[in-house]
């Protein structure tokens, strides 16, 4: 029996990545429906799965702890060993802040609180060719 099981959530990062694939899948669905606030609300998901399997790998560990169930983008990305990458390139320091600023948990509670505009600027932000957050960690994860 392993001691830390009580520690670590269950799903390993395998798990973590097809969740992420999935999220991926839903959010592209939900955009091309011009939900924006839904979008919006899984492009955070998207980072913040994206940062939970960078900590992993950061840890050299196979399941994420549990002290990182959190929806905090600015502490995951502290954690995630990808900070000073993040906030040593401009594009990348300003993608991640429009992402911090416009997402929250607390969207899932407002309806359609983000309007086309925001959501444009959040997709470019993450998929963005050269600077977007999700282009570069899916380079480094």
């Amino acid at each position: 029996m392993n001691i830390l099981t009580d520690k670590v959530i269950a799903e390993d990062v395998a798990t973590l990545r097809q969740a992420y694939q999935l999220r991926q899948r839903e959010y592209e669905a939900i955009r091309a429906a011009g939900e924006w606030s839904g979008a919006v609300m899984h492009a955070g998901m998207l980072v913040e799965l994206a940062l939970k399997i960078a900590i992993c790998k950061n840890m050299d560990v196979p399941h994420l702890p549990k002290v990182f169930q959190i929806h905090d983008l600015k502490l995951l990305l502290y954690s995630s060993g990808l900070r000073n990458v993040v906030m040593n390139n401009p594009d990348l320091q300003r993608n991640f802040g429009i992402i911090a600023t416009r997402w929250s948990m607390e969207l899932r509670y407002k309806g359609n609180a983000i309007v086309k505009q925001n959501f444009d600027e959040v997709d470019q932000a993450l998929f963005d060719a050269s600077t977007g957050l999700l282009t570069f960690f899916s380079t480094v994860l």
